[in-house]
């Protein structure tokens, strides 16, 4: 554990493969607002980013591992840094709140997951949350409905999932990524019927309360 600072409790961590050129205007920003807490960047798509700070660390993977594997990564690296909680955010997104704001509003507005309003972009997870529940589901590749699938695990397990617009990002492209490359999205109705197969409904439509209704094994990653 290196964060030995109890007033620091949160890092920030953000996925990428195709977007650097608008992932660098962000990273000119977290330079400021994340001083004195790490920025983890996973490059799925070897563009050789520039970080800005030497708090900014880039892990370059040998493939694309996808929303779900990346977002574990980055858990698992900011909990063995000895944070208590990530922010995951996507890299075509400028969030201008501080760490210290952020910090601010956890201390005094406790929840088990913390997002904007209508959109997974820019959330805060607890790592408790993650070490009650699990991981997020990697078996939905490359993207699309592993946050439907976290966000109905929450809500079996009765937890308190905080909504503000304190979470919305500042500037927001709109699946920018896709845009820039569709192959990306290719498996999106594969992951829709996967979804229906795990949780017997479409999102606030589901009737299992475990997966694949236990007719077929199936754990969520844990840390």
């Amino acid at each position: 554990m290196e964060n030995t600072d109890n007033t620091v409790t949160i890092a920030l961590g953000i996925p990428s493969i195709n977007r650097n050129d608008l992932l660098q205007e962000a990273l000119e920003v977290y330079k400021e607002t994340w001083y004195g807490r790490h920025v983890f960047i996973v490059d799925n798509g070897n563009q050789a980013i520039q970080t800005k700070s030497s708090n900014q660390r880039v892990m370059i993977m040998p493939k694309n591992l996808g929303v779900s594997a990346s977002w574990n990564l980055l858990a698992k690296t900011v909990r063995n840094k000895g944070y208590s909680h990530v922010a995951l955010l996507n890299d075509d997104i400028i969030w201008n709140r501080t760490a210290d704001e952020i910090e601010e509003f956890i201390k005094n507005h406790e929840a088990d997951f913390y997002q904007g309003l209508g959109t997974w972009c820019c959330f805060v997870v607890p790592i408790a949350t993650l070490e009650k529940i699990g991981l997020f589901d990697e078996i939905f590749y490359p993207a699309y409905y592993e946050d439907n699938s976290f966000a109905y695990r929450m809500r079996l397990a009765n937890m308190k999932v905080l909504a503000d617009p304190f979470f919305n990002p500042d500037t927001y492209r709109n699946s920018s990524t896709i845009q820039k490359d569709p192959s990306l999205n290719a498996n999106f109705d594969m992951n829709k019927q996967l979804f229906v197969d795990l949780w017997g409904g479409m999102p606030m439509q589901e009737t299992f309360t475990i997966p694949f209704n236990g007719i077929r094994p199936y754990e969520s990653p844990k840390f």
